[in-house]
């Protein structure tokens, strides 16, 4: 499935998705420094981060939490993160650690993977409420919440991490295995410019059984984007090496204004997969004729 994948992604190199209005992140304190380093491929340093531009910088682990959307997945999806930064490009990086998620999933030592959750619940209210509950079907691990996002205050968020840090997204050592690389999402920089800082005390974790021990209980930071972001994604196996603010604005602008621009879809896997069905039968049905 990944050969098929990787071979897709040579004619769609890009999948254009979008993420629904109120994407919930939460960001924890590091508690244990070591363990979060022992999570890193060699790539990659643990660095510290600011999330607003005005903040300290700390080390943080971040749950993303939202509902998102393109041509070949639709559900709900939870990612963890580390912040790093690539040794070989200078960037502050997002890290996958984890990904929970009742649609399917693309890794770099799988390809495509089945969803690993079947009650993965994200709403919100007319009261401006908010209800999360993602369990992992294998292991039972949960992030169990609810609260109130209606005191939240825009605020400017701090582009090294939330502007160049979305070029630069990489996976932890049991994602990769070996395959480093990250991946780069395109988009206008207006979508991360700023966001709703929600008071952190608004939110009320129930159960969080996901990475005992690797960070404080206690929310830090709350930060959640009230509007709809729309992305391009690199496609699996492929990478668009992005400088600076600049390069990327050329970059979302050339893909943007294209009248050629194809998103990658799974039809082409699938033809794949029955071509191959296909010649595996043919050469079976010649070799019993043969003998």
């Amino acid at each position: 499935m990944k050969r098929f994948l990787y071979r897709a992604s040579k004619k769609t190199p890009y999948i254009g998705f979008a993420i629904d209005p109120y994407s919930l992140f939460l960001f924890f304190r590091l508690r244990d420094i070591e363990y979060a380093k022992s999570l890193l491929p060699e790539r990659y340093e643990l660095s510290k981060t600011k999330l607003f531009s005005d903040d300290e910088p700390d080390y943080y682990m971040g749950i993303g939490n939202l509902n998102t959307r393109a041509s070949t997945f639709w559900g709900t999806r939870q990612e963890v993160y580390l912040i790093a930064k690539d040794k070989k490009t200078g960037l502050l990086s997002f890290i996958f650690i984890d990904i929970l998620s009742n649609t399917i999933i693309a890794l770099p030592t799988k390809g495509i993977a089945d969803p690993n959750c079947e009650r993965a619940i994200f709403t919100t209210s007319s009261k401006g409420e908010v209800f999360l509950e993602i369990q992992e079907k294998k292991t039972g691990r949960k992030l169990l919440l609810s609260g109130s996002i209606k005191r939240g205050k825009m605020r400017s968020l701090d582009q090294d991490l939330w502007l160049m840090g979305n070029t630069s997204v990489g996976h932890c050592k049991r994602f990769a295995k070996g395959e480093d690389n990250p991946f780069a999402v395109i988009f206008d920089p207006a979508e991360v410019h700023e966001a709703l800082d929600i008071p952190a005390e608004d939110i009320r974790i129930t159960e969080n059984t996901l990475f005992p021990g690797l960070a404080y209980p206690e929310i830090s930071t709350v930060i959640c984007f009230p509007f709809t972001q729309h992305y391009i994604a690199d496609s699996p196996g492929c990478y668009t090496n992005v400088k600076d603010r600049d390069d990327l604005i050329r970059k979302y602008n050339i893909l943007a204004q294209s009248e050629k621009f194809t998103t990658f879809s799974s039809q082409t896997i699938v033809k794949q997969l029955i071509i191959g069905i296909s010649v595996t039968i043919l050469i079976a049905v010649s070799l019993l004729l043969i003998l």
